[in-house]
């Protein structure tokens, strides 16, 4: 029942360097795909809130946008950058992502998690994160955590596997030691805020990111134009538009005859007919934005926020 009374509800902000693992976590905590997962950095634009609940607790996760200092796509990185340094001031308790497999202890901490520390404002408690440790050795792993707690005053450590779930429960208790009694903010089978459009655009960016790897440009953005179920059958219709910022891009998407964008398309459709039970009328249109990536409203229209709280 929403609004009873629970022993643990509260907010948690996942931050961290790009590919940090934050979005493999949420989807293996919830079980579901709530956020796109690729090997491309800066995968996540927006924040993305999971909903994760217990008989006596429920946690509002929100996955960030990979922090980075790099002045690529000046503009937009300056937009997520803020989208995920947001989030802590909008959350109970913070998780620091750190990859251990990118870090050597022995030169001190990484740069981009230098960057982070360095903007971290946060009044609430900071759990640090120690991820992918199924891949490297203890060592490396202690040694991570040890040179990062002469740096920050984490208030507790925890190492995990994002990928096969090693350590997550024992996460999921440190979190709720921080977080106190509240009200049941979402039922109890939810386990995103996230609407339909939203979730459908993402799906078929991560189908972009799969099958053009490195040609992909950066500067793509998915939008969907409709969603409307058909009046004689169990049919759901969508038309969804990829933008990108220039001429040669598009023919890069679209392929040779049309093969790349049918590809996209025939695999963002099976996933979507998985999700939603149902067959699913996928159409994908292409359409140049020029540098929507640095323009204030084509942010908006994507679904950046203009103010953002620091």
């Amino acid at each position: 029942m929403l609004g009873k009374d629970l022993n643990h509800s509260g907010f948690a902000a996942i931050i961290g360097a790009p590919n940090s693992g934050k979005s493999t976590f949420l989807n293996t905590l919830l079980k579901t795909k709530v956020s796109i997962v690729t090997a491309k950095a800066q995968t996540t634009r927006n924040k993305i809130r999971g909903v994760y609940s217990e008989k006596d607790s429920q946690i509002i996760f929100t996955d960030t946008p990979g922090i980075t200092s790099t002045d690529f796509g000046k503009l937009l990185n300056s937009w997520m950058n803020k989208y995920s340094f947001s989030a802590i001031s909008e959350s109970d308790i913070t998780l620091l992502f750190v990859d251990v497999s990118k870090q050597h202890p022995e030169l001190g901490i990484g740069s981009e998690e230098k960057h982070i520390i360095d903007n971290l404002r946060s009044k609430n408690p900071v759990i640090f994160v120690a991820n992918k440790c199924d891949i490297v050795k203890k060592m490396r792993v202690d040694d991570t955590i040890a040179v990062y707690s002469k740096y920050y005053k984490f208030s507790d450590y925890s190492t995990i596997s994002a990928l096969d779930g090693t350590g997550v429960d024992e996460l999921i208790m440190k979190i709720k030691n921080f977080i106190g009694p509240g009200p049941m903010f979402f039922p109890d089978d939810i386990t995103s805020d996230q609407e339909d459009k939203f979730l459908v655009s993402e799906i078929i960016r991560e189908k972009l990111f799969f099958i053009l790897c490195e040609e992909l440009p950066y500067s793509t953005v998915v939008t969907v134009e409709r969603m409307k179920d058909h009046n004689t059958r169990d049919l759901l219709m969508i038309d969804a538009t990829i933008h990108v910022a220039r001429k040669s891009q598009k023919g890069i998407v679209i392929g040779k005859k049309g093969a790349t964008l049918g590809k996209i398309g025939t695999m963002a459709r099976k996933e979507l007919e998985t999700i939603y039970g149902c067959e699913i009328g996928l159409k994908l249109f292409v359409r140049i934005e020029e540098k929507w990536f640095a323009k204030e409203n084509l942010l908006q229209k994507v679904g950046f926020e203009k103010d953002f709280e620091r």
